[in-house]
């Protein structure tokens, strides 16, 4: 009998073996790849159609007497590497612990008795943080087994800490890291654990659920971008559906494709006046020097501000750049200074003495001159945080800058931040939030940018606000960014159908599919791009051999048939396609 087997260790979909008895989809079994020994996951039987003279390899042996991994989380696995042509190893790999690739015992998992319920999904859309819990509270004090999903690791590790401890005796906060991990799985595998918290990494957890609540739903963290490239939203509305089980959605705001499904109530829009909007255009050019480009300030932001900290409140100024600039520039040649350890791009601090990259974190001097040209004089441009506070210390006395390094109990009076200072708004309530630049927000080319601001606006309207609140928002922008901010008071619901027009008009997620598709070599680009035009399916190419083609399509299936034989014949050590699809 010919299998085939899934290599996840190896990055392998799909290879055939021989093997002497019948094996059920799922099964662990030690097979040979290029003389080294691995462990494989059985798919089925092959439907391979091989000539008379080619040898199979067979089998070297069987781990597991039975499937070990839960039914539904294998179905979860096919359906993700399907619904994003990632391949089996890539599911598999985000869905069990690294431990299933080494050969560890694993137990077959408990016999749970099904519902015979069907499938139902509810939801719960509140813009306060407290009344959100409550609920969930009020939901896990059923017998059910539960898996609630947070979109940060540490909002799920705050609630779990808040359980009452009858509740937290049967519950269990899911953890990523090793061996944490493979403890946690083997609690919950073992059914001795009914309630599970965890971040969206947990949404494969071996817990059988009865009931799946989703916080956040809308949360981009949700998307898991190193493995699937898919929201654990969907992911865990496709498990509830298989295990028919209940689905509940939650957050401030509902994401677009619940909003098609079920159209959620709104309960509460922010008050007009608590949105304060000041133009950008009316504002002090704020200047240092050595750096290029200007920090607004309107006379409304310094105003407000002064009035609020006067009253004794915490008021938090957002600026998503970081360092005395966000760039290090030659002024002669115009070419950025680059980290030679990762190529990524450099920002000015400590008085522009040293420069550090904002993608690996290497700190080193500021060369002397131009490493490319040589002109002795290097510039910032957009200027950050570091540059924000030494101009607002003219106006206030007090400033502070958060970060991962800052100590919560002592942030008070004006605090600067980045879109990090979001999660301060439920730790120290501030009376007034303000964006400073929310059109710099806005420029991102991502076609989820413009949902993904509003609700973050909202967020900083919303977060750690109790009913007899009244934080103000203050919002400096330009047309663009104003429009986006009128929004606001006339309610989630008059945003997401302007959203979803916009979408719809140019075939966008929700109403269609983006396919990423990068390869290595001019001839194998031209050939799928031809590939793809021949078949009649619109192909967006940047023009560059190093960018990645894009195709938009309403269905997946047509570029499916063309790309799948392509992936098996070409990905070698001298070719590769790689397939990202953006469904969200």
């Amino acid at each position: 009998m010919l299998v085939d087997v899934s290599v996840p260790e190896v990055g392998i979909d799909s290879l055939t073996y021989e093997s002497d008895t019948e094996l059920r989809a799922g099964t662990r079994v030690i097979v040979e790849v290029v003389r080294t020994k691995y462990t494989g996951f059985v798919l089925g039987q092959s439907k391979a159609k091989l000539p008379p003279n080619v040898t199979v390899k067979p089998i070297e042996g069987v781990i597991d007497d039975s499937m070990v991994i839960s039914p539904d989380v294998w179905d979860l696995a096919v359906w993700s590497s399907r619904v994003i042509m990632c391949g089996m190893s890539k599911a598999l790999k985000a869905a069990l612990p690294s431990a299933f690739y080494t050969g560890e015992k694993v137990n077959p998992p408990p016999e749970y008795e099904m519902s015979s319920r069907s499938f139902n999904e509810r939801d719960f859309f509140n813009p306060f943080d407290s009344e959100r819990v409550n609920f969930f509270l009020d939901e896990l004090d059923s017998n059910l087994r539960t898996l609630i999903l947070f979109p940060k690791k540490d909002e799920a590790k705050s609630f779990f800490t808040s359980l009452p401890e009858a509740l937290k005796s049967q519950a269990i906060l899911w953890s990523s890291e090793s061996p944490k991990l493979w403890e946690a799985w083997k609690a919950i595998h073992s059914g001795k654990v009914r309630i599970v918290v965890a971040p969206p990494g947990g949404v494969f957890v071996p817990l059988v659920p009865e009931k799946i609540i989703v916080e956040d739903e809308a949360n981009p963290a949700y998307i898991i971008p190193y493995t699937l490239n898919l929201s654990a939203r969907s992911i865990a509305g496709h498990r509830a559906v298989f295990l028919k089980a209940e689905l509940i959605l939650a957050g401030r705001i509902p994401s677009l494709k619940t909003h098609i499904r079920t159209r959620p109530r709104e309960v509460l829009r922010p008050e007009r006046k608590n949105i304060v909007l000041a133009d950008i255009h009316h504002s002090r050019k704020e200047r240092i020097d050595g750096i290029k480009g200007t920090i607004p300030l309107t006379y409304t932001l310094t105003s407000r501000t002064h009035k609020e900290l006067g009253q004794g409140h915490n008021v938090i100024w957002l600026l998503n750049r970081t360092g005395e600039s966000s760039e290090v520039f030659c002024e002669n040649c115009g070419e950025s200074v680059k980290c030679p350890k990762c190529g990524g791009v450099m920002q000015s601090r400590n008085d522009g003495n040293l420069m550090k990259c904002r993608h690996c974190g290497m700190i080193r001097d500021l060369p002397p001159k131009c490493e490319k040209c040589g002109y002795d004089f290097l510039s910032g441009k957009r200027p950050g945080l570091d540059t924000l506070a030494k101009i607002a210390g003219k106006y206030f006395p007090d400033v502070h800058i958060y970060d991962e390094y800052s100590e919560i109990s002592a942030m008070k009076g004006l605090i600067l931040s980045t879109k990090r200072g979001l999660e301060l708004c439920g730790k120290i309530d501030p009376s007034l939030v303000a964006w400073l630049d929310l059109d710099s927000e806005l420029w991102r080319p991502e076609h989820t940018n413009r949902f993904n601001v509003y609700s973050m606006l909202l967020e900083s309207y919303w977060r750690g606000r109790t009913r007899d609140s009244d934080r103000k928002i203050l919002i400096q922008a330009r047309r663009k960014g104003m429009r986006l901010a009128e929004f606001l008071a006339g309610g989630w619901t008059r945003f997401i159908n302007d959203e979803l027009r916009t979408r719809r008009d140019f075939m966008l997620p929700p109403y269609g599919y983006i396919v990423e598709v990068e390869c290595s070599g001019k001839i194998l680009r031209e050939e799928i791009m031809d590939s793809l035009m021949d078949a009649g399916i619109f192909v967006m190419d940047p023009g560059e051999d190093d960018q990645p083609l894009y195709v938009s399509t309403e269905s997946l299936e047509a570029v499916r048939k063309i790309l799948e034989p392509k992936i098996f014949l070409r990905n070698t050590k001298k070719q590769y396609i790689k397939i990202t699809v953006v469904s969200e």
